[in-house]
C-alpha cells in the first residue's frame, strides 16, 4: 500500500510504499503541495494552467 510522506528536501508531500496506489496518494494531496523531487510513476501530472495575458496595446484611433 502507498502512503504520503513529507519530503525532507522541499517540505511538500511525496509518496512511500509499493508504487501501485500512487493515484490515491496524489489525489489526497492539496493542489500545489505535491513534491516533484521524486517522480510519480504511472501518473500524468497536470501542468498548471496559465490565464491568457491581456494585451497592453491600444486599438488604432480612427
Amino acid at each position: 500500500m502507498c502512503f504520503k510522506v513529507l519530503c525532507r528536501r522541499c517540505g511538500k508531500y511525496t509518496w512511500g510504499g509499493c508504487g501501485n496506489h500512487l493515484s490515491n496518494v496524489y489525489n489526497s494531496i492539496e493542489e500545489g503541495n505535491h513534491c516533484m523531487c521524486r517522480s510519480w510513476p504511472g501518473l500524468v501530472i497536470p501542468r498548471p494552467t496559465q490565464e491568457p495575458t491581456k494585451s497592453s496595446t491600444t486599438p488604432p484611433q480612427g
